[in-house]
């Protein structure tokens, strides 16, 4: 009688125990898109670029085919779009609304400070639904990072209002607030608002989907806030970025303090780590066992030190035909169970690829080609790969997107850069791969390889490790052996950063040419 008494609760600690697993993962996959879209925006160098970046990424991320971002006309009163995807330019650019009463749903958004779900707009009365037929579509405001209360920056002293003191940062968004004029309308508020320097909204983001019934659910409307949260911080640092550059270059106080909220942001938003002992081991266990094994050829020493989570990173040096080697480092974007998936997937290829085959250009658009069409992923990996041919003494190499690479000359200590000049893997059909060459002497010459989570560690005072001090201490033990070398750079990279943990996977190897 127990037992049967129990299954139903068994089954819905069960049931219970799936759902939040299932809740789980979701959580851990967004914050890992997000952490890679924090990585796109970084690299772009223009605002336009990082407004594309965004929209696009409503497409790929939260599956919303049209977007537009409307910006504030404070002159005109009204909102006009000035960025979109999934609309034609004609209709997009026909989709001016005034910011009064009238405007809508999108208005309000932006007075009431918060998103607006509409379901079955009224095409008699929404310009969404007359001009887009949109079914139903979401707002949500663009707000830049608050540093001071509406009523601190105009100095209010009316205690009696609302807002004075409260933990509202914003009287435009509290009803009933108070006004500098008697009986104000609705419209002469709004306007008031939009003219108060405290008025820290940029635009609206309006988003739908047109091609799709899929309905919009709290984990997506959780998702895109996040996103437009993210989106508000990074387009408000780069104009602050871009104003300081042009108006005094001299400002670099102000500008590392800049970076230093970046760096925060990228800290508090993008980082999310899978601690699961056993998904490292298996990660362990795609590097190389017996990386030695033609020692006649070259000398070795290599070094993986995982951060707290499952990582991405790969190296290899193997035998590709009776005289040809081919050494390898690569770094899959993020660190989590997908990382190492798709690395172990990569490495597979990379066997197959590289038989007999001495082009690392060839290899790796191969592999590329393969990812694209059979790997849909939103990860993308960065590769080195070089093949050194020990009877002519020649090394060819090509780089998707990856580090540059330390190539020392141990008689003289000159160090080459072994830079990249394509795109990195797994992205686009073209990689605009190119292949170099150069010859190696016998015991003269030394390839440091890395990934970026040596160079990009950074101090306590948050200052990053870079290439110039790599370069320097990979001079300072040429004379080294590679077992030493390696030790000598993890202790020197390791006390700049004077026990700060480690936030990436680090991969080293210094190969010696015999």
């Amino acid at each position: 009688m127990d037992n049967k008494a129990n299954a139903p609760v068994s089954r819905f600690s069960e049931q219970y125990l799936l759902s939040q697993n299932e809740m789980l993962k979701s959580q851990l996959i967004n914050s890992a898109l997000i952490n890679e879209l924090v990585k796109v925006l970084h690299s772009c160098t223009d605002l336009e670029g990082i407004v594309k970046t965004i929209l696009l990424s409503f497409q790929d991320l939260v599956e919303f085919d049209r977007a537009v971002l409307f910006t504030i006309n404070a002159e005109k009163f009204c909102l006009q779009p000035s960025h979109w995807v999934g609309i034609d330019d004609g209709t997009a650019k026909a989709l001016t609304v005034p910011l009064g009463f009238d405007g809508g749903d999108i208005t309000d958004a932006i007075f009431l400070n918060k998103h607006i779900f509409v379901d079955e707009p009224d095409p008699s009365n929404d310009i969404f639904g007359r001009e887009l037929q949109s079914r139903s579509y979401i707002v949500v405001p663009l707000l830049r990072k608050l540093t001071r209360k509406c009523w601190e920056i105009r100095g209010c002293e009316k205690k009696s209002c609302r807002c004075y003191g409260s933990a509202n940062p914003y009287c435009w968004s509290a009803p009933n607030s108070c006004s500098d004029s008697p009986n104000p309308s609705e419209d002469d508020m709004r306007k008031q608002c939009v003219a108060c320097p405290a008025f820290n909204t940029n635009g609206v983001f309006w988003l739908d989907r047109k091609s799709d019934d899929t309905p919009i659910t709290s984990n997506d409307i959780t998702f895109l806030t996040n996103i437009i949260t993210l989106a508000g911080l990074v387009i408000e640092n780069f104009s602050m970025m871009k104003a300081l550059d042009e108006a005094n270059h001299g400002l670099t106080n102000s500008n590392e303090e800049l970076r230093k909220v970046n760096y925060e942001l990228e800290i508090a938003q993008a980082k999310i780590r899978l601690d699961l002992e056993h998904a490292r081991t298996i990660q362990q266990k795609l590097l190389p066992q017996d990386i030695r094994i033609y020692t006649q050829h070259y000398d070795i020493s290599s070094r993986y030190l995982a951060a707290n989570t499952v990582g991405g990173d790969y190296y290899d040096l193997f035998g590709i035909s009776d005289s040809a080697y081919g050494v390898i480092v690569a770094d899959v974007s993020g660190h989590g169970i997908a990382s190492a998936l798709i690395m172990s997937m990569f490495k597979i290829l990379l066997k197959i690829y590289s038989k007999d085959e001495t082009s690392p250009q060839k290899t790796l658009e191969r592999i590329n080609e393969l990812f694209i069409s059979e790997i849909p992923t939103e990860h993308f990996v960065t590769v080195f790969y070089a093949v050194f041919d020990v009877n002519t003494r020649k090394i060819w190499y090509s780089s998707a997107g990856h580090c540059p690479i330390l190539y020392l000359h141990k008689k003289s200590k000159q160090c080459d850069m072994l830079k990249a000049d394509g795109l990195f893997l797994g992205v686009f059909p073209d990689m605009l791969l190119s292949e170099s060459s150069f010859d190696y002497a016998h015991g003269e010459h030394r390839l440091v390889l890395y990934t970026d989570g040596l160079t990009e560690a950074v101090s306590k005072n948050a200052e990053m490790y870079g290439m110039a001090r790599l370069v320097e201490v990979a001079k300072e033990t040429i004379d080294l052996s590679p077992d030493d070398a390696v030790e000598a750079i993890l202790a020197h990279q390791k006390g700049f950063c004077g026990g700060r943990w480690q936030e990436d996977d680090i991969t080293l190897l210094v190969v010696d040419f015999k």
